[in-house]
């Protein structure tokens, strides 16, 4: 087994205590609450930490230098959500009412919001600049996108707007995904033009799924995105750093 590195493994444990920490916050510490609400959030925290740890990588070839480190520390925070996971399922029956029934009152929710913008921008700018996280065609298609679904949800819609845009959120980001890699497709023998468009669709991700963490603590919505379309965002996360390997084995 691999031994113990500060390096990795500690600020991982300080992320997901932090985590833990502004999910319990936006449930004012109520304990049964605040289990239930980890249960249904904490994959999707994970997923948002991973990708920004990811996004970096695509602004530079060289960046996939640090691809180990950066695939060790994302393990190690999957593992630790894993396990906080398991005991939690252990712990409640599938029938527990919905930690998100009654919400906490709204001042905890905007702290934990703010707490939630504040760490990622800790996070993120540790890594690389804030405006790397923010191309400007991965920010136009998914405005784009957010008020196209939003015009729809207006007039056609049965769901109030912000449950629809929650649910849609996921969709979004496995378009921009599917669209970037689509594209990245046909130029990977031209790494210079490969990685803008696999981080156009990596950004559209990172944008729709922190939205959609965001909506959530805020509103206190028990949406569930479901396991098939989280396993299709790390499947297509994977295909795009293994467009980058292959295209870097072919130069």
């Amino acid at each position: 087994m691999r031994a113990f590195s500060g390096i990795v493994d500690l600020p991982a444990l300080l992320i997901a205590l932090a985590a833990l920490f502004i999910i319990a916050l936006s449930n004012k510490f109520a304990v049964k609450k605040t289990a239930l609400a980890t249960r249904a959030l904490l994959m999707e925290v994970a997923l948002v930490l991973l990708l920004i740890n990811f996004v970096p990588l695509f602004d530079d070839p060289l960046n996939f230098m640090t691809l180990p480190y950066v695939l060790s520390f994302s393990q190690v925070i999957f593992v630790l959500v894993g396990f906080i996971l398991i005991a939690l399922h252990a712990a409640l029956p599938d029938n527990s009412a919905s930690a998100t029934s009654t919400p906490a009152p709204l001042l905890f929710r905007l702290v934990a919001v703010i707490a939630s913008v504040l760490g990622i921008g800790f996070l993120a700018s540790g890594n690389a600049s804030l405006g790397d996280y923010f191309p400007a065609n991965a920010a136009v298609f998914f405005i784009a996108m957010l008020f196209w679904h939003t015009a729809f949800a207006r007039f056609v819609g049965r769901q109030p707007i912000l449950t629809s845009t929650i649910e849609a959120l996921p969709n979004i980001a496995i378009l921009g995904m599917v669209l970037g890699i689509s594209a990245a497709v046909l130029d990977v023998y031209e790494i210079g033009f490969l990685l803008p468009l696999l981080g156009f669709g990596v950004s559209v991700a990172f944008l729709s799924l922190l939205l959609r963490l965001l909506l959530r603590l805020a509103s206190g919505s028990a949406s569930n995105m479901g396991f098939g379309r989280y396993a299709l965002l790390c499947l297509l996360l994977v295909a795009s750093v293994c467009l980058v390997l292959l295209a870097q084995a072919i130069a």
